[in-house]
């Protein structure tokens, strides 16, 4: 169980993520550069302590998914995280599951899109 430090630190990171998610929906390309900037900055430098490596590598890899994402327009499958995620990855999981279905793909292609998002958002390992 993680302490109360790392999650307050955790919500944080998680903060800026949501916050870029959010302005990235709206195609507010503006305010959610903005946010990816803080957040990489804040993985750089909101942990000096040796302590804080667990916090920090939590925001690098948060910082990694969207700097992966972006480059193939795969933004769009970025998940928010934290409590206010966890909702709205099972809605989320299960309405994009049903649009492609509804669009005409074959359950391979679903089961690939599926890991496809789901290794954008939390990695292969």
């Amino acid at each position: 169980m993680k302490n109360d430090s790392t999650h307050d630190n955790n919500a944080f990171a998680d903060y800026l993520f949501n916050n870029y998610i959010k302005a990235h929906r709206k195609a507010d390309k503006c305010t959610s550069r903005h946010y990816w900037g803080l957040l990489e900055k804040y993985a750089e430098i909101g942990f000096p302590k040796a302590v804080q490596k667990s916090e920090r590598e939590y925001a690098e890899k948060l910082t990694k998914l969207i700097r992966n994402a972006f480059p193939d327009w795969n933004t769009h499958l970025l998940i928010l995280r934290g409590e206010e995620g966890k909702q709205e990855y099972a809605e989320n999981m299960a309405n994009y599951e049903s649009r492609l279905r509804t669009i005409g793909h074959d359950e391979e292609s679903i089961k690939q899109m599926i890991t496809k998002k789901i290794e954008l958002n939390y990695g292969n390992d």
